[in-house]
């Protein structure tokens, strides 16, 4: 029996569990996301799991509801060929998904299964995982407005971007993943935003070397932060701990450590109280570079 593939084997505790009422019928079954915690295995075994369990006839992955236990006495979903596919649905579900379980877990492979067709019938619409994730990136800044603040009110229209970037970041975390900062992607829907920035930034009186170095670090601020929020999220949800709890939770260890001979900075942080929340650590590190790109112009002015 060692000699059965390991993807079998998690298969068929998830099929016991399924036979013994554990998972009643049309309950949601464990996701690839969740196999891959709890196995502690690749997303290509998790999604070898899903495959046998669906050829076994004891789940159904329903497009739009995910992958659910059957129901006895029914027959298995049929995926049946769609007369129509287009590209759009296509980028919808990648971003449904990316949004449900993160950016790895979006693969040619389950976005098909989602939408009941074959992989290759995804590739006539888009040649790739890479080319799907640029048009999923593109679809959730497409419904961003910019306001109306004068070219003159440098301050607010660079805060105003900011907060743009961040506000989709918010929504997709795993957007921040794929917008690059030494190679920038030309997006029609980011491409604005850009624009509206170095625009603000050359009307400032600024040269090509200040308005991409501010450029460049107002977005690589917003998109840092936006991972550090990416990464704290994942990591609440695999420990069950917030960031405040982990904290409380180390907090001998640290006070320990922080209170050792040569850490006079450490230890005194460590004793004071500070809520760990990131829009005010985003907001605090956005105000002192718009500080920073403010001396910059005055002091262009001055020479």
């Amino acid at each position: 029996m060692t000699d059965r593939p390991l993807y079998l084997r998690i298969a068929d505790e998830i099929a016991g569990d399924i036979r013994s009422g554990r998972l009643a019928a049309g309950q949601p079954a464990p996701s690839t996301r969740a196999i891959v915690r709890d196995w502690n295995v690749a997303m290509a075994t998790a999604t070898k799991v899903i495959g046998a369990l669906r050829a076994s006839g004891l789940v159904e992955t329903i497009p739009g509801s995910g992958t659910t236990v059957r129901r006895r006495n029914e027959p298995a979903a049929v995926t049946t060929r769609r007369a129509r596919l287009t590209q759009r649905e296509i980028v919808e579900t990648g971003v449904r998904i990316a949004d449900a379980d993160g950016l790895p877990f979006v693969t040619m492979r389950r976005v098909a299964d989602s939408l009941g067709v074959s992989t290759m019938a995804l590739y006539r619409h888009v040649p790739n995982k890479g080319d799907l994730t640029l048009r999923m990136t593109d679809s959730v800044f497409a419904g961003v407005r910019l306001p109306d603040i004068p070219l003159a009110a440098w301050r607010q229209r660079l805060d105003a971007a900011a907060h743009l970037f961040w506000t989709v970041f918010s929504l997709h975390p795993w957007a921040a993943e794929v917008l690059s900062i030494s190679r920038p992607q030309l997006m029609p829907s980011v491409l604005p935003l850009a624009e509206w920035s170095l625009g603000t930034l050359r009307a400032m009186g600024f040269g090509t070397h200040d308005m991409l170095c501010a450029h460049i670090n107002l977005f690589a601020h917003v998109r840092g932060m936006a991972l550090a929020r990416l990464t704290e999220a994942q990591a609440e949800k695999d420990t069950g701990m917030s960031a405040d709890d982990w904290m409380r939770h180390h907090d001998r260890s640290l006070r320990q450590q922080a209170g050792s001979a040569g850490h006079p900075g450490l230890g005194h942080v460590i004793r004071e109280p500070f809520d760990f929340d990131l829009d005010t650590v985003f907001e605090y590190g956005l105000q002192r570079l718009l500080d920073g790109i403010d001396a910059r112009r005055r002091a262009l002015e001055h020479r």
